[in-house]
This record gives C-alpha cells, sequence and structure tokens, in this order.
C-alpha cells in the first residue's frame, strides 16, 4: 500500500534523472555523427588519391573529394613522382562540444604507363 507522503516521489526522480539521460543521448548521437563524417572524409582522400595515380587532373580529383566528403571540406593534392598524396579535413560542430576538427590523408602509387 501507498504511503501518501511517497506520491509523486517517482516524478521527482524522473525530473532529476532526465537531464543526465538527455546529455547521455546527446553525446551517443554526437559520437555517432563524428564517426560517420569521419568514414566520409576517408573515402573521400582515398577515392581523390586513386584518382591523381590514374593521371587524372587535379580538378577532377578535387571534385572527387568534395562530391563524396562534401562541399565543406578542405583538399590538400600533392602528385609527386611515385605517389599521389591527398590530405582532407573538415570542422563539425557537436552540441555541449563544440567545433572538432577531423582529418584523413591517404596515398596511392602512381600507374606508370609504358
Amino acid at each position: 500500500m501507498q504511503r501518501p507522503y511517497e506520491s509523486g516521489s517517482s516524478t521527482a526522480e524522473t525530473a532529476v534523472l532526465l537531464p543526465a539521460v538527455a546529455l547521455l543521448l546527446t553525446l551517443v548521437v554526437s559520437a555517432g555523427a563524428v564517426g560517420g563524417e569521419q568514414i566520409r572524409i576517408q573515402q573521400a582522400a582515398s577515392a581523390s588519391a586513386r584518382e591523381l595515380a590514374r593521371g587524372t587532373n587535379t580538378g577532377d580529383a578535387m571534385a572527387t573529394a568534395k562530391r563524396i566528403g562534401g562541399n565543406n571540406v578542405a583538399v590538400t593534392l600533392n602528385s609527386g613522382a611515385r605517389y599521389a598524396k591527398v590530405s582532407v579535413s573538415a570542422i563539425i560542430k557537436i552540441p555541449l562540444v563544440g567545433d572538432i576538427v577531423l582529418s584523413a590523408k591517404a596515398s596511392a602509387r602512381k600507374e606508370l604507363s609504358k
């Protein structure tokens, strides 16, 4: 049997716990967003490096990185004698944390024509 002084105690406990649950949920969703963005910019760097290694011009390689990584990424292309190297970085905004800078690098050996 419930005592009169205990009525409403679960409501008070829920009110105290709810902000912590909301914060935890925000952090979990944010961590997923960071992971997804990191994978996306790594794929952008890899695809762009492969394009450069095949002999594609830098404009097309840059377009590939922007198409996969999004228009807000910064791309650095370096086409050396034997390897094509690409660096992609992006800034994402996370609630309660702020801005996070993510970066990815990829390199691919150039194809030599005979």
